[in-house]
């Protein structure tokens, strides 16, 4: 008992950190004159030009910033983005949809950034990326009907399979557009609610996570997350991210929103199965 108090006062501690961190740079009041334009000032930024108050002399970590400026990386925001994606997910995402995107990095630029930095760690470790989609395992049990259905079935299968993976952007946006959907449905009733393009833009973040941990899987282990022996724990931390994430982006309890993201992965498994299913009928129509 002593210890699952001890972890509910963490959660406490942890969740009063998460809302009430440093949000916004304190505003000075010293008068200051721009050393580009000349403007006298009070703040952290020149008004008429936009150049930052306290001019520093130049130190090694300009140079990886000023290296990383030639992609549009080097971005104060890109740094603050990726720490709190892993500290206080929902709570980020929430405040980027409120209106707080100057102090995010966008996050399409961020999942294009890493879908770069995955498809290099594979390249670099010698790892074979399959694409989005695994179709193995249902072409292996499609292909276990000797009947003549079950073998047309297979060959739909594949050839949909096929186009998804020749399209992966394509592929990224109905796989995001169904997680989106499965979301709104499972979170109809909560006392916050997104539309379905916030929630877009809150999946795309949630991709940069996965994305992070499958670039992780190959650099430290030379395989893709579905290859690895332990990939039953690594799948358990994508899943706490995931049900983090959706907990502080409806700032709900951990019994309500846990019971939801569970519901919410029925209703993506449901709704993929039905849109395979339509489109092996488009298919067949043809």
């Amino acid at each position: 008992m002593k210890i699952v108090e001890k972890i509910k006062t963490w959660g406490k501690q942890y969740d009063q950190w998460a809302q009430v961190r440093q949000m916004h740079p304190v505003l000075t009041t010293v008068q200051r004159v721009c050393t580009n334009c000349e403007t006298e000032f009070q703040g952290n930024f020149c008004p008429q030009c936009g150049l930052k108050a306290s001019i520093a002399k130049l130190k090694v970590k300009n140079l990886f910033q000023n290296f990383l400026d030639i992609w549009g990386l080097g971005s104060r925001p890109m740094f603050r983005t990726l720490r709190e994606l892993f500290t206080c997910p929902g709570y980020m995402i929430s405040e980027y949809l409120s209106g707080h995107q100057p102090l995010y990095f966008p996050p399409f630029k961020m999942l294009v950034v890493t879908t770069v930095i995955y498809l290099l760690a594979g390249w670099v470790r010698d790892v074979p990326i399959d694409g989005l989609i695994q179709m193995d395992s249902i072409l292996d049990s499609v292909n276990g009907d000797a009947s003549e259905r079950g073998t047309k079935l297979s060959v739909y299968l594949e050839q949909i399979f096929d186009w998804f993976n020749d399209h992966l952007a394509i592929g990224v946006i109905v796989g995001e557009s169904i997680s989106v959907l499965a979301t709104r449905i499972a979170f109809l009733k909560a006392a916050i609610q997104w539309s379905l393009v916030e929630l877009f833009f809150a999946h795309i973040y949630l991709s940069v996570q996965h994305y992070i941990f499958a670039t992780l899987s190959i650099l430290l282990f030379g395989a893709e997350l579905d290859e690895l022996p332990g990939w039953g724990v690594l799948s358990l931390v994508i899943m706490f991210y995931q049900w983090l994430t959706l907990a502080q982006l409806y700032n709900m309890g951990f019994w309500q929103s846990l019971f939801r993201t569970i519901l919410k992965s029925f209703c993506q498994i449901v709704i993929a199965f039905a849109l395979v299913a339509l489109l092996i009928l488009i298919v067949m129509m043809i």
